[in-house]
């Protein structure tokens, strides 16, 4: 796997950006202490923002803050929406989601306790959602590893599982991320390639002990999974390619990357668009091609 830089950008005005989209030539910037939606155009440009919540702070404060990580951009009623999803990592405010209409912009909002409940009855016993992907009629959801429990496992769900949360499909499959690091690698962010059939993802290191605190920021990765449609149901993820993102540019260093989006895909070859922090309270944007 070959990557390369094309552009980075540090945006001072927006804090802690742990969630990015990419739909119709438009980005959707999500933070986990921030308040509203940065949409930007594919340039880095700030068109607008979509307040999530009533509030004259711009930033959560940590014991207050719905820590929203996990986001996808999914079809409903035949309408695109951007899914957000909290980590699940405490039982107060973090089990919230949110389904933004990106046609009209409206919201709804929705409690996801009785999912992340039959979650940990599912052996996600430490929840930390921090990323989803939409495969197929799939929606994947990833639960990051820390020190103490440092395995990666991958919830796989129905499309619009939140409306029968009861009853919505639940399997749970491993992923181990082959890093040669004292500290666990935990999965930060997912998206998937139709025309690769292939998951794209981010990881990082960071010393922690659980799912809240934030540790010192170490190293992060950028892999492939390929064949993902017809790994959904396996024990486990195979990973293809892991590549650690400082050996190939030293702008990486001292940041970790929260997610990542796909903006244009060809034959073994996509367009992506990463988000990282570096505990500063700003956000951080790359741009890179991959080639494998």
């Amino acid at each position: 796997m070959n990557i390369k830089l094309l552009e980075y950008k540090e945006i001072a005005a927006f804090p802690s950006g742990s969630g990015i989209e990419y739909h119709d030539e438009k980005m959707f910037l999500v933070g986990d202490d921030a308040r509203e939606i940065l949409v930007l155009n594919k340039r880095w440009k700030e068109l607008e923002r979509l307040p999530l919540f009533e509030s004259s702070d711009p930033r959560a404060t940590l014991s207050l803050r719905s820590d929203l990580e996990a986001t996808t951009v999914v079809t409903v009623n035949r309408i695109p929406r951007l899914l957000i999803l909290g980590s699940g990592s405490r039982e107060t405010n973090r089990n919230k989601g949110v389904l933004v209409d990106l046609d009209s912009y409206l919201k709804e909002d929705f409690d996801l306790t009785p999912f992340y409940k039959r979650l940990q009855e599912n052996g996600v016993h430490e929840l930390n959602i921090e990323t989803a992907a939409l495969v197929e009629d799939h929606i994947l959801l990833a639960n990051r590893g820390n020190h103490l429990q440092p395995a990666n496992q991958v919830i796989i769900t129905k499309n619009a599982f939140w409306k029968k949360q009861q009853q919505a499909e639940i399997a749970v499959v491993s992923l181990d991320l082959p890093v040669k690091d004292n500290h666990a690698a935990g999965i930060t962010g997912l998206a998937y390639s139709l025309q690769n059939d292939c998951l794209v993802f981010t990881a990082s290191t960071e010393l922690t002990d659980g799912p809240s605190p934030d540790g010192p920021v170490g190293d992060s990765y950028l892999g492939i999974i390929e064949n993902a449609s017809r790994k959904i149901g396996r024990r486990s993820l195979k990973i293809n390619e892991l590549l650690n993102l400082s050996d190939t540019h030293e702008l990486f260093k001292g940041f970790k990357v929260q997610s990542v989006c796909i903006q244009s895909e060809k034959t073994n070859r996509l367009k992506l668009h990463l988000v990282a922090d570096n505990d500063t309270n700003r956000s951080y944007l790359f741009k890179v091609r991959v080639k494998w």
